[in-house]
């Protein structure tokens, strides 16, 4: 199967990546539950007992927010900006191995290489041992049944034949 590095599926990619991670994809709402909880004790505090500790929480579910936002936009930047970005990247998978080329590089990686798999919204996480994550969208695979083979290749489970 090819696909291309557009600017669509690395926007996909980081969405998907994200909601993948257990804390991560809940740092917008701490940082405006920081924000919330600041105003709150400022506007509670009649007697200015509390000083600075609410904006100290004001400042923090602010930075909180901010860099969620940062972070997402360095990381495109970083994919956009990159020689890979646009360029088709094509995948090989049977039973023992991954096989990947692209403009620039051409491998393989087995199967047990993978730390884990996981099955996103749109599509599949490879994640593995070290290094970065592979992301799958589902509309690259022609039927269930390739989605199905990639995720019965997860650790701990029975290889399908």
């Amino acid at each position: 199967m090819t696909y291309v590095l557009d600017r669509q599926y690395y926007e996909e990619a980081y969405r998907e990546m994200i909601s993948s991670l257990k804390l991560k994809k809940y740092e917008p709402v701490f940082g405006i539950i920081m924000i919330v909880f600041g105003i709150g004790l400022y506007l509670l505090d009649k007697n200015n007992k509390l000083s600075i500790f609410p904006f100290v929480f004001i400042c923090l579910g602010i930075y909180e927010y901010y860099k969620v936002y940062y972070e997402k936009k360095k990381w495109l930047k970083d994919r956009l900006d990159s020689k890979v970005f646009n360029q088709p990247m094509t995948l090989e998978f049977n039973e023992a191995t991954i096989k990947h080329s692209s403009t620039f590089a051409d491998g393989e990686f087995k199967w047990d290489g993978l730390k884990d798999i996981v099955k996103t919204k749109n599509g599949i996480l490879l994640k593995p041992e070290n290094g970065v994550s592979i992301y799958l969208p589902d509309k690259i695979f022609r039927s269930s049944e390739e989605i199905e083979f990639i995720l019965s290749r997860k650790k701990g489970e029975k290889h399908k034949s």
